[in-house]
């Protein structure tokens, strides 16, 4: 099929499935591996049990003809596997859009500029610019590492997808210092986003005390970027507004999983989300395993709410509908300026 007709034929299908409340975007822990230890992060193991290459196309075929369009590809660390490349190849010749979430600190020049030809996202986390707290968020002291890469592959022009820097906000963090973050993301070229740490114990998030905020500690840092974003990235805007929301421990709004994203496993099973791992389906039964699952999904929104941003951000764009067409314009040149995400 020629790449344009089938790149339509995707988006079709995902506006389709947002219509109908089906999923459109995998969230694929390519590996459990990974060469930091974040206080904050529960996914870390020391085996895990890959897909090879040819079970991941056989997947990549399944979710392109149930129409899911985008996939993020994360741990773990997604770099520890040498097959990377190949594994961003497959989903792109599937028109599933990657992006790639990884720490940065097995990046290299040219891993960056053949990711950068492809249409392909890139999204590197940055805790802080100071090594002795960067040393603490991450469990590494990777930060001198990570920054001679950007400032590496900052050079790199002509790239066919979006390129960031996220920061996860907790009670260590430093106004000056995230803002300084975002200075730098500017300063080399990517989009910058900011994300609140998700205080709870589960299969995903690790509850730390010395990273547990209240509103107070950093209601400040997303009152501020939200102020930024409303000027510069509308998208974002629209997802502060919600982080805020959150932070301040309002109701949340009905959680995504299942709805919009689900995970998939290294192994190549899919669960509801990342705190839910153990709980399997199958597109073949899909609609009968959503069903099944609805109750337990809603008693997790309700009693431990999270604000993992794959179970929130679609469904947040999608409330969010009117305001997207009323600054569609808006929207769109901003899309062109960061290298559309979509």
């Amino acid at each position: 099929m020629n790449p344009h007709i089938a790149a339509l034929t995707s988006v079709v299908k995902s506006i389709r499935n947002v219509l109908f409340k089906k999923p459109l975007l995998a969230i694929y822990d390519t590996t459990k591996l990974c060469n930091q230890h974040c206080p904050m992060c529960n996914i870390r193991k020391d085996h895990s049990e890959h897909m090879n290459l040819a079970e991941i196309e056989e997947t990549a075929k399944k979710l392109k003809r149930h129409g899911v369009g985008y996939v993020f590809i994360q741990g773990g660390e997604p770099l520890i596997r040498k097959d990377i490349i190949q594994i961003v190849d497959i989903f792109i010749k599937y028109s599933i859009k990657p992006t790639v979430i990884t720490n940065g600190a097995l990046l290299t020049k040219d891993l960056a500029m053949q990711i950068a030809c492809r249409r392909c996202n890139l999204a590197i986390s940055i805790d802080s610019l100071e090594p002795e707290r960067y040393a603490y968020l991450r469990g590494s002291d990777d930060l001198a590492k990570v920054m001679q890469i950007i400032d590496k592959i900052a050079d790199i022009k002509d790239r066919c997808g979006n390129w960031s820097i996220t920061t996860t906000i907790t009670r260590q963090s430093s106004f000056e210092d995230v803002k300084n973050i975002h200075a730098f993301a500017k300063e080399k070229g990517f989009m910058f986003a900011i994300r609140p740490y998700i205080a709870m114990t589960g299969n995903a998030g690790r509850k730390d005390e010395n990273l547990v905020y209240s509103q107070e500690d950093v209601l400040a840092i997303f009152e501020h970027f939200l102020a930024i974003a409303k000027r510069e990235n509308y998208l974002a805007y629209l997802v502060y507004r919600e982080h805020i929301k959150y932070i301040k421990g309002e109701p949340t709004p009905p959680c995504d999983a299942m709805k919009y994203s689900f995970l998939l496993k290294e192994n190549g099973d899919m669960a509801p989300c990342i705190e839910m791992p153990d709980k399997k389906f199958t597109f073949e039964t899909f609609a009968s395993d959503k069903r099944r699952y609805k109750p337990l999904i809603e008693q997790c929104n309700r009693t431990h709410p999270c604000f993992y941003n794959d179970a929130r951000e679609i469904g947040i764009l999608y409330r969010n509908v009117w305001r997207l067409l009323l600054n569609a314009p808006k929207i769109m040149m901003q899309m062109i300026r960061y290298k559309s995400f979509f």
